[in-house]
């Protein structure tokens, strides 16, 4: 669509040769590149073309002021907080996966409450008849969490939250943990359509063996903030506001 010669890369070199990464989008855009850039130690930049835009810093209309400062390097990072998750088959078999925003293990296609067995730090916290289990860090806190009755928690927070999506029980509430907790969930259906889902896109299916382990990632996001808006002000524009 571009009139000229681009000269343009693919995104795995990408990683390998930019200083910083200029995302523009909505916040989903953002997420699906954290992980790569995380693991690379990449800085991000997110220009708002989205609906709602937690993450990302500039507005279109601020795009040649911002670019300058970006150059001129004048700008702060934001270390954000990531979740590991270790899926552990019945085989011992494992894979590892990296959020920015939450782990969301929920029912798929089955068409009824599931029991999912919460264990934090190898105890037994309690079993949830629900929809599914949201594991969210304070950057997805505004996200599906919220949506699903959890709390908002600050983005620099050294904490995260277990929220359960629609439980059927009315004292299930969200917990709250601190980075060096380690949250298990096992569902405790005979089914095989529960799904695995990182920052709202599908990873993989779970069967009733399946064990989930999450806990606090070694990585984290790191966001070039550029702008002088803080989270408060973000979070009145975005959510408070908009509700009026």
């Amino acid at each position: 669509m571009l009139d000229g010669n681009v000269n343009a890369i693919d995104e795995e070199e990408l990683y390998e040769r930019c200083d910083s990464l200029i995302v523009i989008g909505g916040d989903g855009t953002i997420l699906s590149v954290a992980e790569n850039a995380c693991i690379k130690d990449i800085p991000i930049v997110g220009v708002n073309l989205g609906r709602l835009g937690f993450l990302a810093d500039i507005e279109p209309d601020e795009i040649e002021y911002a670019m300058d400062k970006l150059v001129r390097r004048e700008y702060k990072i934001e270390e954000r907080m990531m979740l590991r998750a270790t899926i552990i088959g019945s085989e011992g078999n494992k894979s590892v996966f990296n959020a920015l925003n939450e782990i969301n293990v929920s029912r798929g296609n089955f068409s009824r409450l599931v029991e999912f067995k919460i264990c934090i730090n190898g105890e037994l916290s309690d079993i949830y008849p629900a929809d599914g289990v949201i594991v969210a860090t304070p950057t997805g806190s505004t996200a599906y969490n919220l949506s699903a009755g959890g709390p908002i928690v600050a983005p620099l927070a050294q904490t995260y939250v277990v929220t359960p999506i629609c439980p059927h029980t009315l004292h299930s509430k969200s917990i709250m943990l601190c980075k060096e907790d380690k949250v298990q969930i096992q569902t405790l259906e005979e089914t095989k359509d529960m799904a695995l889902s990182m920052d709202g896109k599908l990873k993989m299916y779970l069967t009733p063996q399946d064990i989930v382990q999450i806990e606090c990632s070694p990585y984290v996001t790191k966001l070039i903030k550029i702008s002088e808006r803080n989270f408060f002000e973000i979070l009145r524009e975005k959510i408070v506001e908009r509700r009026r």
